[in-house]
């Protein structure tokens, strides 16, 4: 298939995420219902400059959270720590690792969480009377194994603790993802089923389904230099599909790398309902290979800016470690 032919296919499915919308109104009425909701809140940088679309690209160690089949194209040891600044402040961090322990098979571990801290007051008065942390989140064991050169499967177990003023619960969930990469890797194509589990005071989670396609150029190895492969241009898109409590949300997003350097990043996501999650996003990303002692570590700072007019900017920091 010629590369004519691949961005045409590309270009298909996009139109084809573009108009689902037309039939897909007005799907949930429980929107806003469920527990545990900081799960919601997208992981990495890197995902978040480009729109919210991962799960067919899935190729660092922030699939943990998009798509758990990628982790088993995620080469060597990574470790990534994101922080969320955005509104009322609501401290959300990532942090997530992945080692390949074999040919075939990657694990991995992450740590989702979201807390703030609430004033309680018996009366007006200036100074509040106690303060408390609310919030939550989610520890997980994932794993990644490829099935054949172009197909892998992924899973992840987590457990969910979540801390309110007025009640505590927890609880376990299960991701589960498949991944198919085609065209000499170029093309990806991901399914995810997020949270699927439960909570001890019987709400439901926010369980939802991602699906995404990706294309993906890189350079080719160079023997003679013993120059690796490099990341070029991506290009991908996502719907995320809420199982309950939620409409489609649908995402677009792009990605170049320039002379393995500097990374631009470009993304938009809209969806329906009384909430709609409509903008643009935008981000960058810096590479550089350590010196002396960490000569053999890779350095990877991402940062995305995620703007909502309904309630507020947010600014995501990342720190990508490849070793």
């Amino acid at each position: 298939m010629s590369l004519k032919q691949i961005l045409k296919l590309f270009c298909v499915i996009v139109f084809a995420i573009i108009a689902f919308p037309a039939f897909a109104a007005d799907i949930h009425d429980d929107a806003g219902t469920v527990g545990a909701a900081f799960l919601k809140i997208e992981a990495g940088s890197r995902p978040a400059g480009m729109g919210g679309a991962f799960a067919g690209l899935a190729n660092d160690v922030n699939t943990i959270y998009w798509n758990p089949a990628g982790l088993a194209a995620v080469s060597g040891r990574q470790f990534t720590a994101m922080q969320n600044f955005s509104i009322a402040d609501i401290s959300n961090q990532f942090l997530g690792y992945t080692n390949k322990f074999s040919e075939k098979a990657t694990w991995g571990a992450s740590f989702l969480g979201a807390f703030t801290e609430i004033e309680r007051r018996r009366r007006p008065t200036e100074e509040p009377d106690s303060t408390a942390t609310v919030g939550g989140f989610a520890a997980g064991l994932s794993i990644g194994y490829i099935l054949s050169p172009q197909l892998s499967v992924g899973a992840t177990a987590k457990t969910i603790s979540q801390q309110l003023d007025v009640e505590d619960s927890i609880g376990g969930a299960a991701d589960v993802g498949v991944l198919l990469r085609m065209l000499d890797n170029q093309l990806g194509l991901g399914f995810a089923a997020q949270n699927l589990g439960f909570l001890d005071t019987g709400e439901n989670l926010p369980m939802n389904v991602r699906t995404g396609i990706a294309y993906h150029v890189r350079t080719k190895p160079n023997a003679e230099t013993a120059k690796q492969s490099q990341d070029l241009l991506a290009l991908a898109a996502d719907i995320n599909y809420p199982i309950v409590g939620g409409f489609p949300t649908f995402h677009l997003g792009a990605e170049n790398w320039f002379y393995n350097m500097l990374a631009l990043r470009v993304g938009y996501s809209f969806s329906q309902g009384e909430n709609p999650k409509n903008g643009l996003t935008a981000g960058f990303g810096l590479r550089r290979l350590g010196e002396a002692s960490l000569e053999n570590v890779n350095f990877q700072f991402d940062y995305a800016f995620v703007p909502d007019q309904a309630v507020g900017n947010a600014h995501r920091v990342s720190l990508l470690l490849r070793f």
